[in-house]
């Protein structure tokens, strides 16, 4: 994607969440008590992100009619999408779940080309079970077990925690484990032998779930050889577009600690005017400026393809992921502290970006996890 095409899509993203998903409506679908259809899930923004903009079939490759663009321009998206916290399904369902089933079909053709047409347009969602707690993954550790059945299926037995967008999802895309091979599964949610429960969040804009199987029967989408690779490498690249979306919210949360600073006044004068409340917003660019660099490099990784280029995908999205969830935590408490006692009201925007900066730490693996693997990846242990 050129750098004109990106500010496009930047430019399209943004407009859209600006005039569909302002904060009210973000409490509205995320934290509505009244309706409960609506927690965590904005139906009529993610109808206009997919219909108008595409952002489903930005990176399906053309032979399957998508537009061919790589991991990168998934990054765009969610940077505009953290920003706004939008509360719709894109690391869940295009990123994670749907980028699992076009790594499997590689260059052939599709399994189900019209259930696939219909998740890359945005008709139906879908949402990943690749770990056992929404955490960080061990190699080859799945949540689920799969043997084969009597009619040339496979039948799954297992549960998993914390499942992004588990709850409202369409189908569901599964890592289980067959002997000592990795199969990925792609099942519609209402499948017998399925059963889901939605979980009580710190971050309504992530809804989670726990999902469990009991005898679900289901076809693996790769048969020829383990999908272990498959899922390590798509859950890296999930953890690329993350760091995206964490720098997009911390950019916001700069400018609401430097709006608030600008007109806040005491003794007669901005709190911006005061050394100390200077240096924390400039704290505050100087790990943003951190976090891009790593969140871009991470994403760059991920669309490289040389020989050795699944080492560099490993420890930069490692990096990404602890330096992005550090600076963007750091940002929600400063702006939290510029902002006061205000901050901590129901009312005022600084807790929505805290409980968003808190789960992100943790989704896919805290920070001390990933800055382990960092050094163990890039021969620094």
């Amino acid at each position: 994607m050129s750098p004109d095409e990106a500010a496009d899509l930047s430019g399209a993203t943004r407009a859209v969440c600006r005039h569909l998903a302002p904060e009210h409506r973000v409490r509205e679908v995320a934290y509505a008590r009244t309706d409960p259809t609506l927690q965590g899930f904005d139906t009529e923004l993610w109808d206009v992100l997919c219909s108008q903009i595409g952002i489903g079939t930005i990176a399906v490759p053309e032979h399957l009619g998508g537009a061919g663009f790589g991991v990168g321009a998934l990054g765009v998206v969610g940077h505009e999408l953290g920003r706004a916290l939008a509360p719709v399904p894109f690391l869940a369902s295009v990123v994670l779940a749907t980028g699992l089933i076009l790594d499997c079909i590689g260059n052939g053709p599709a399994p189900d080309a019209p259930r696939l047409a219909a998740l890359t347009s945005g008709e139906r969602t879908a949402a990943a079970v690749l770990s056992l707690d929404g955490g960080a993954r061990g190699a080859g550790e799945n949540p689920v077990t799969a043997h084969p059945g009597r009619c040339g299926d496979h039948v799954l037995t297992g549960s998993a925690r914390h499942v992004l967008h588990g709850s409202a999802a369409d189908d569901l895309v599964v890592a289980a484990t067959q002997g000592r091979d990795t199969r990925v599964f792609w099942l519609a949610s209402d499948s017998d032998g399925i059963t889901r429960e939605a979980e009580p969040v710190l971050d309504a804009t992530r809804p989670m779930a726990t999902i469990r199987f009991d005898g679900a029967r289901a076809v693996p989408l790769q048969t020829d050889q383990s999908a272990e690779p498959l899922v390590v490498n798509r859950i890296r690249k999930a953890v690329a577009v993350l760091s995206a979306e964490q720098v997009g919210a911390n950019e916001r949360l700069l400018e609401m600690a430097v709006g608030y600073a600008a007109t806040r006044r005491q003794f007669g004068r901005p709190i911006g005017s005061f050394q100390a409340v200077k240096h924390r917003c400039a704290d505050m660019l100087v790990d943003i400026e951190w976090a891009r660099s790593a969140s871009q490099a991470a994403l760059q990784a991920a669309d490289d393809r040389p020989a050795g280029s699944a080492v560099e995908l490993g420890w930069r999205t490692s990096m990404a992921k602890a330096v992005c969830s550090e600076s963007l935590r750091a940002a929600a408490h400063t702006n939290l502290q510029i902002h006061g006692g205000i901050g901590f009201t129901w009312e005022n925007s600084a807790h929505l970006y805290l409980k968003r900066a808190r789960t992100d730490e943790v989704v896919f693996g805290p920070p001390a996890h990933h800055w382990d693997r960092f050094a163990a990846e890039a021969g620094l242990a």
